[in-house]
């Protein structure tokens, strides 16, 4: 059994994972602004911005997953906001590093969530890997900063992972959770042109990449969390709507109404390439859902 805390435990990812780890018997803590008595996670405070956290959440960690942070699609970016999606990311993990020097603690294993955003927001004929960087927009920007943050924890542990991780597909949350009301009325449709790509994973794929990065003793290192299978924007919505058994109709959301609504951000939507996940496949991970269909179809969403 395993002593392993999560920040970002109450998110999306962070909840699966837990939920597989305490399944084979590890003890899972979380660290929370607001702490819960929950029985099978210990829950601890912190508060990033002050900078506060109750160290006895350390006691024993044998291992850290770090997904904590502001979420990047949550409201229009403006400056602020920029600041605080980055802040939320570089202080959470400086607060982590500094308990741990502190306590002497050396870890087993450090696993820390990036994106595939580190690539830019772009939609070219590149396949996009592990050794690659994008633009110079703001998605790459904060993912630079998210992962520099992590350089020095590397000398606490006895091996350190970082997962740059596509669109998360779950009908729990996330991207297609919020797709699925518009798709079900029959109403979905591509985003501009269609033709960017939409790098995905499925849940439980993701959620067995985290375990991985955990216990394999081979996996260290930069690793794309996306599926094998590229599909454009247009191919995801038709997909989407057939796996509900609902038309395909309705014209693109036209580029500009999406600038009106979401301004800078819309770039997540209306750009996208192919990212490659040839170095994990190269580590003998087996995806349990490869293709679109397989990850729609596992979802019994119609």
């Amino acid at each position: 059994m395993a002593i392993i805390l999560i920040t970002g435990g109450t998110g999306l990812v962070g909840k699966a994972l837990s939920n597989r780890l305490i399944s084979e018997g590890h003890e899972v803590r979380i660290l929370s602004r607001n702490p819960k008595s929950l029985s099978k996670i210990k829950s601890f405070f912190w508060d990033v911005k002050s900078q506060k956290i109750d160290e006895s959440a350390f006691d024993n960690v044998e291992h850290i997953i770090h997904l904590a942070g502001a979420g990047i699609a949550d409201s229009r970016w403006t400056e602020a906001r920029k600041k605080e999606i980055i802040d939320s990311r570089v202080n959470s993990m400086a607060l982590i590093t500094s308990v741990v020097k502190k306590k002497q603690i050396q870890l087993k294993s450090f696993v820390g969530a990036s994106a595939i955003g580190i690539y830019g927001m772009i939609t070219s004929n590149k396949i996009f890997s592990e050794t690659d960087l994008g633009n110079d927009d703001f998605l790459t920007y904060s993912c630079l900063h998210w992962e520099k943050s992590y350089e020095e924890i590397e000398h606490l542990t006895q091996k350190k992972c970082i997962l740059r991780i596509g669109i998360v597909l779950s009908y729990k949350g996330g991207a297609l959770a919020k797709l699925l009301p518009i798709f079900k009325l029959g109403l979905g449709s591509p985003t501009g042109s269609g033709l960017q790509y939409m790098p995905w994973i499925h849940l439980d794929d993701l959620v067995s990449i985290f375990h991985q990065a955990l216990f394999n003793p081979k996996l260290s290192g930069l690793y794309n969390a996306v599926a094998p299978d590229h599909v454009t924007n247009r191919e995801f919505s038709e997909k989407l709507a057939e796996s509900l058994s609902k038309p395909f109709f309705m014209p693109s959301v036209p580029e500009f109404m999406l600038h009106l609504i979401f301004g800078e951000m819309a770039n997540i939507l209306l750009k996208g390439s192919r990212i490659s996940d040839q170095k994990l496949l190269n580590s003998n991970f087996v995806f349990q859902y490869p293709t679109l269909s397989e990850a729609l179809k596992s979802f019994s969403l119609s």
